[in-house]
């Protein structure tokens, strides 16, 4: 039984689409590499301490310190007219 080869000028077609598509891969990933040296990623500000969190957590909750109505029945809180 005889081999067949592929078609020569499909397989240079193929050849030639792969290689494209390697080629355009590394142009993207060399873009984005010389773009994200000019644009480097924002420095996130520094962790802070546990007793300043603590003391923002409890300025938070004084402000919030405002009585608020309890719901319930409108039999134990009947409406004055």
């Amino acid at each position: 039984m005889r081999r067949l080869l592929p078609d020569t000028n499909l397989a240079q077609t193929i050849a030639w689409i792969w290689l494209a598509f390697l080629v355009a891969g590394f142009v993207a990933w060399f873009a984005y590499r010389s773009w994200r040296r000019r644009h480097p990623p924002p420095v996130p500000p520094p962790e802070r301490s546990y007793s300043q969190r603590l003391e923002q957590r409890l300025a938070k909750s004084r402000g919030d310190a405002k009585r608020k109505r309890r719901g319930g029945s409108s039999k134990s809180h009947p409406h004055r007219h």
